[in-house]
């Protein structure tokens, strides 16, 4: 990442999800569930500003997703993960995909970022970038004390490494 630009985002939330919700999925014995939760239907976006758009040549993630010791619907966190999509052009490369059991998608421009898998780099940028979005987020554990919801302290900083575009 030598010679390159970066800036930084922080994400910092407190959020219960609930079955009711059907943001949550528990099983198990009581005071003992296991857990996951899928948060399918919100976003945010960023919006690049300045003269010039950017070229992204990497993402990397820092923090942490952990329970709210205040509430009665702990958990252990085990794992997390979001993602992150970019508009912009990925490196162009073809090629076909036959129709069979995985749906592969060429170029695509879609990043999950998780407590195990915590940066990617590029050698070939998403170029001319002008919009990220910050989407579908999971997470999953044990030791859930309640059936019916789980509270979470997202604290994550995501850095992103760049060059402006044309540079």
């Amino acid at each position: 990442m030598d010679c390159l630009n970066s800036f930084s985002v922080s994400l910092q939330l407190q959020r219960g999800y609930s079955t009711g919700g059907t943001n949550v999925k528990t099983w198990g014995t009581a005071g003992n569930y296991n857990w996951q939760v899928l948060e399918l239907g919100s976003s945010t976006n960023l919006a690049i500003q300045g003269f010039k758009q950017i070229d992204v040549y990497g993402i990397e993630m820092l923090g942490t997703v952990y329970t709210d010791v205040g509430t009665n619907d702990g958990a252990i966190v085990s794992d997390f993960g979001i993602e992150l999509t970019f508009t912009g052009q990925a490196p162009l490369v073809s090629g076909i995909s036959d129709n069979n059991f995985w749906p592969l998608t060429l170029n695509n421009k879609a990043f999950t970022l998780s407590k195990y898998r915590n940066k990617t780099n590029m050698e070939s940028p998403i170029s001319g970038c002008s919009n990220i979005n910050f989407g579908f987020f999971n997470a999953q554990g044990t030791g859930g004390e309640t059936s019916s919801s789980v509270t979470l302290d997202i604290r994550l900083q995501f850095n992103f490494y760049y060059k402006y575009e044309g540079e």
